[in-house]
């Protein structure tokens, strides 16, 4: 079931349903998590926090699924999709920091915070 919802989320991304699409990306993690496919876990993480970066408007639920993604692959023992993912965090994390040096600069207060992953 976890890979027809994530098959679902994927094409209602490309119909622009966003909320549909999340739904969906949630219903995949929840089924492949409760049936104990940790590495279909960690790919419904991954793609759902691929959408979010995508979005550019949603920084911070993108790192919560990278962590999550990032989590799952490390209890899978795969070294290359962990290190694949931080990449992701770490360039995150990075557009994080521009955005709160911009903010700084410009005396708004900061909103986002950085996240930091420790899957390595």
């Amino acid at each position: 079931m976890n890979k027809l919802r994530l098959l679902e989320a994927e094409q209602l991304t490309l119909t622009r349903h966003h909320w549909r699409a999340i739904n969906k990306y949630d219903a995949s993690i929840e089924s492949a998590k409760k049936a104990g496919f940790i590495h279909e876990h960690g790919l419904a993480c991954e793609k759902a926090g691929f959408y979010f970066k995508n979005l550019d408007s949603n920084n911070k639920k993108a790192l919560e699924y990278f962590k999550q993604a990032c989590e799952c692959y490390k209890e899978w023992g795969s070294s290359v999709k962990v290190d694949f993912i931080q990449k992701e965090i770490d360039s995150l994390n990075e557009r994080e920091r521009d955005s709160l040096n911009v903010k700084a600069h410009s005396r708004e207060p900061p909103e986002a915070e950085l996240v930091a992953c420790s899957c390595s």
